[in-house]
């Protein structure tokens, strides 16, 4: 295992220096030239800036939501959501899925729908050409959905149908792995492991592998961010059952470097009851935590890529989008299996006023727009990129 490294030293000479400590958090294996290239997209893409800056989103979130008059209530997830991270299963039955489930912990359910709006304002700056008037349109929508789905356990959004991917985990081991003489491997420029420091790893992971009644590992490599990606076999030597896991090293969320109130009333229930959080909301089983040299992995089945697009910037199939998101964003806070998002979700029926949450998030939303953009501006004109 590769020593754990410290990103570029051009991050610590930019403004942004909280962003650059979330992002050496977050992802401590990543290596220096990653890092500059991912600084350099950042500075050219607003999207992939907001994604990798949490820690700033989150000051701007706990500054402003201190002066408004919507009510914050806590539930489960209050991680990095936006619109990659979302997408609906189909097996063992229809259902919302959700990517970096390891980010899940308690919180104020408000942030989630910030970065959610945030993401999807952006997407349609990008990538159409609404007016002011359209766009607050299609944000109301988000959260309409969203409130819908609050209220209504059993609702069946159909606007999912057209403005989701379905995820296919068979598309996801044909993207990261190759079969070669009748065996699965990972393919060739995924990053590779010294095999020396990879026996403490196997001999760990195959033990938490046979807990599960799975069969042992068959390949390991690292991706772009220096996560391992593990190789089962699965139940079975059959090929179409492979299973891709990913090690990540576990770290403080976002919310808990910047309020240490919460950090102190909900961080001991986050950190004993995540695993069973993740299960709940992925349907998958296979979450867990290992620890490798005193250091805590978080262990979870890989999921697909997401990658949610309306079908057409049409004002309608952008509606139904919206409203697809705020829906499966619902299905999370609102997950009838756990305690916690029952007890939001009672709450939040009887006390919450949609109308008065939807003008200040989206209000919120256009002023982190705003200063965003003036970031970003100032990254560009601090670095170099060929």
């Amino acid at each position: 295992m590769k020593i754990f490294v410290l990103l570029l030293s051009s991050f610590l000479l930019l403004s942004a220096v909280e962003e650059s400590k979330q992002l050496k958090n977050n992802h401590p294996l990543q290596e220096s030239d990653k890092s500059s290239a991912l600084l350099c997209q950042m500075s050219s893409d607003m999207q992939v800036y907001l994604h990798e800056t949490p820690l700033s989103t989150y000051h701007f979130f706990n500054k402003q939501s201190s002066s408004i008059k919507s009510q914050s209530l806590i539930t489960w997830i209050h991680g990095d959501i936006y619109l990659q991270n979302l997408g609906v299963g189909k097996e063992p039955f229809i259902h919302a899925t959700l990517n970096n489930e390891k980010q899940t912990h308690l919180g104020d359910y408000r942030y989630d729908l910030f970065t959610l709006l945030n993401d999807l304002l952006i997407q349609m700056q990008e990538n159409s050409d609404f007016s002011g008037s359209k766009e607050k349109a299609i944000l109301g929508k988000l959260v309409d959905g969203y409130f819908e789905r609050i209220e209504n356990e059993k609702l069946q959004c159909a606007c999912i149908d057209e403005a989701v991917e379905e995820v296919n985990y068979m598309t996801l081991l044909n993207e990261y792995t190759k079969v070669m003489n009748k065996q699965r491997i990972f393919n060739a420029q995924l990053l590779k492991t010294d095999v020396k420091n990879t026996r403490e790893l196997e001999e760990k992971m195959n033990a938490y592998l046979k807990g599960f009644k799975l069969l042992p590992l068959k390949g390991i490599a690292l991706n772009t961010y220096g996560d391992y990606l593990l190789l089962c076999e699965g139940k079975s030597t059959k090929l179409d059952d492979d299973i891709i896991f990913v090690l990540s090293a576990k770290t403080l969320p976002v919310s808990y470097q910047v309020n240490e109130h919460m950090k102190q009333k909900y961080l001991k229930q986050t950190a004993t009851k995540q695993v069973d959080v993740v299960s709940s909301f992925n349907q998958n089983n296979y979450a867990g935590t290992i620890v490798l040299r005193s250091q805590k992995f978080f262990v979870s089945k890989l999921s697909p890529k997401l990658s949610l697009r309306p079908a057409t910037d049409n004002t309608k199939v952008y509606k139904n989008y919206a409203s697809a998101l705020g829906y499966m964003l619902a299905s999370f806070h609102a997950n009838s299996d756990l305690k916690m998002c029952n007890d939001f979700s009672k709450k939040a029926q009887k006390q919450i006023k949609k109308h008065l949450v939807k003008n200040e998030l989206i209000s919120m939303v256009y002023a982190y727009n705003d200063r965003l953009e003036n970031k970003l501006y100032a990254l560009a004109d601090k670095i170099n990129c060929q």
